[in-house]
């Protein structure tokens, strides 16, 4: 699988490629552990985005990430949160709160694999998509968001 390209499990993403191509420059040379705080970053900034409450399963989950990235724990605790958060999208019948939890769910993985952080933005992007359909401005002010995240880590 080609890390960069992971529309598969997504679907499709209206995207602005130069921008993911941008924070896939500064991704590459993050560590794991800046992937991993810029990804709580991330879910903080979707929680506001979307105004949705977090679940105790994603408040969980970011405390996992801290205690991982502080060498108290190994990722399985976040990771297992993550599929967690998973079953509960599966769940869920709002779109919204489905694309929101997927994106949570790629957010608490990243103990796990960093890749997971890079997918996480493209679940946000699809969130984005749903939110506000045929808005590439909302798509390019996103984009722009992960990438300033990402490089204050």
């Amino acid at each position: 699988m080609n890390i960069y390209e992971y529309q598969r499990l997504v679907g499709k993403i209206d995207d602005i490629p130069e921008l993911k191509d941008e924070f896939i420059t500064v991704y590459d040379v993050k560590s794991h552990k800046q992937v991993v705080q810029f990804c709580i970053l991330l879910g903080e900034h979707l929680i506001e985005l979307t105004g949705f409450s977090p679940i105790n399963e994603i408040t969980a989950s970011f405390e996992a990430m801290i205690r991982w990235m502080n060498g108290e724990v190994n990722y399985h605790e976040a990771r297992n949160l993550s599929l967690q958060i998973s079953r509960i999208a599966r769940d869920e019948k709002d779109i919204m709160k489905v694309r929101f939890l997927r994106t949570m769910a790629q957010i608490a993985a990243s103990p796990h694999v960093k890749y997971h952080g890079l997918w996480a933005t493209d679940f946000a992007v699809t969130l984005v998509n749903r939110m506000d359909p045929g808005n590439m401005d909302a798509v390019r002010q996103e984009r722009r968001m992960h990438i300033e995240l990402l490089k204050k880590v």
